[in-house]
């Protein structure tokens, strides 16, 4: 019992360490694409300023040309474009001015003022050409005020984009080291899940083997006992039937969602490539193909591969759970109490008889056995799975006629018989809807698979079984075999 104990413990613990590697896989994986998506608007932020920044010292540099061509030509040619720049100056100011707070609050009242002053000169020269006095604006050219305004607005603007740049560079650089850390995180976590599973496949191998040798060495120490052996080789083969059906869906269940998360982890790859392609552009021109190729891949590639990897990792936590479930109904220690079955079972109908009257259906039970000695909780589980399921699948259009039956089974076992008028099981699918997350007919109900599996783990634990009688369309009728005192069936086992 205690190598069990710990076989059971090992394999608990592996499937704990599985789900714990995939929610900090699917954690991190959230948190780099958040991570992304705010660098790309960083830095969709920071080309905007540089380009106003930009944009401004152009039009300023041809205010400034405009007007030392028309005191140089006097050719009135020269202030069309001076005038559209002068007109421009003030929309891109405001333009950057948006942004200078952000990352230069402390120049935007000497830009602005600066910007000002340099307009003022200008429209001084002009105005004094204008007015037939072209020495006198360029005096004013020559006294140099004007050069060094520009000089000194030149050297903010250019600060201010080769600020930007840096900005943007360093941006790029974490965002790489991220993907990089994503990519090894993903494969890593890939391996390590595949290695878990691996290992409960093994734990579950050592148990059939296990199992084997113990019914060998049942086999040579009771030989003496032939019909008592007999009856445990039956057991065991079936247990290990059981065993290499349950590993073979926990493998097969399991896999199915990290297959899920490898492929979209390689999707979350495969549209980081046109955001990079955007991104680290770095000045160069950008298609529009790539800009939206780009839009595309942030706005719904990224997030419906990071969804479909949420979605795959809560059914493997539910898959998990179940087991688990399962693992712990197993381990829980049995309580012998007497038992008085009607009222066990009318407490048991209690619970869903509004379900069944809102079918304008009716439940009955028939009790001709005596009281039992067995684990309470074990019947009050298994009953009521049994009566949930029947509520669950009841036929459509149909009254639900749920009956109850409790006859005696000989000297050491009673039958339970719950009977339902509901919409059945296909007779191929009998023993199938016994087996842990498998079920029959239309999957139209909410639920993981586990109510049968758990009823029969029940029976079983308390030295039982359950069996099933059904016909498509009409009904089914599930019976559970139960011991009638569970202290004798534990001293057999301790035996």
């Amino acid at each position: 019992m205690t190598a069990r104990t710990g076989r059971d413990g090992t394999t608990t613990w592996l499937f704990l360490l599985g789900a714990v590697l995939i929610a900090v896989l699917a954690s991190l994986a959230t948190f780099i694409s958040i991570r992304a998506e705010q660098t790309f608007q960083d830095i969709v932020d920071e080309r905007a300023m540089r380009r106003h920044a930009a944009d401004l010292l152009s039009v300023l540099q041809d205010v400034e040309i405009g007007q030392r061509g028309f005191l140089i030509t006097l050719d009135p040619s020269y202030l069309e474009p001076y005038e559209d720049a002068l007109a421009r100056v003030p929309v891109e100011l405001e333009a950057l001015a948006e942004d200078i707070p952000r990352v230069a609050g402390e120049l935007d009242g000497e830009l602005r003022a600066l910007v000002g002053r340099r307009l003022e000169i200008a429209a001084e020269t002009v105005a004094a050409a204008r007015a037939g006095n072209a020495e006198a604006g360029r005096a004013i050219v020559a006294a140099g005020e004007g050069r060094a305004t520009m000089d000194r607005i030149r050297a903010i603007l250019s600060g201010m984009i080769e600020a930007s740049d840096a900005r943007n560079a360093a941006a790029i650089a974490a965002q790489h080291r991220l993907n990089v850390i994503l990519q090894i995180l993903s494969v890593a976590g890939g391996l390590a899940a595949i290695g878990v599973i691996g290992a409960a496949v093994l734990v579950l191998r050592r148990q059939i083997a296990a199992l084997r040798r113990a019914d060998e060495d049942m086999r040579r120490l009771n030989a003496s006992l032939e019909e008592r052996v007999q009856q445990r080789t039956i057991d065991l083969i079936a247990a290990n039937q059981e065993v290499q059906r349950f590993a073979y869906i926990v493998t097969h269940d399991l896999r199915a969602p990290l297959v899920n998360i490898m492929g979209f982890t390689s999707e979350l790859e495969a549209a980081l490539k046109p955001l990079q392609a955007y991104v680290l552009a770095d000045g160069a021109p950008v298609s529009e193909s790539d800009i939206r190729d780009a839009r595309t891949a942030a706005a719904e590639d990224l997030p419906e591969a990071l969804e479909f990897i949420r979605s795959s990792t809560r059914k493997m936590d539910g898959l998990i759970n179940a087991i688990l479930k399962i693992s712990r109904d197993g381990r829980r220690e049995l309580r012998p109490v007497p038992v008085d079955l009607e009222e066990l079972i009318r407490q048991s109908l209690d619970s869903v008889q509004h379900q069944i009257a809102e079918t304008g259906g009716e439940a009955s039970m028939s009790v001709r056995a005596p009281g039992i000695v067995s684990d309470r909780l074990a019947l009050e589980q298994a009953l009521g799975n049994l009566f949930d399921n029947a509520v669950k699948y009841a036929k459509p259009g149909r009254p639900l006629r749920l009956s109850v039956r409790v006859t005696s089974e000989g000297p050491r076992m009673i039958a339970i018989e719950v009977e339902d008028n509901g919409r059945g099981i296909r007779a191929e699918d009998h023993d199938r809807v016994f087996d842990l997350f498998r079920r029959s007919g239309a999957q139209d109900k909410p639920g993981e698979g586990i109510g049968l599996a758990h009823v029969r783990t029940l029976m079983r634990n308390i030295g039982g079984e359950i069996t099933l009688r059904s016909v498509e369309g009409q009904g089914a009728t599930f019976t559970l075999h139960v011991p009638t005192d569970l202290r004798r069936v534990l001293d057999e086992v301790k035996a």
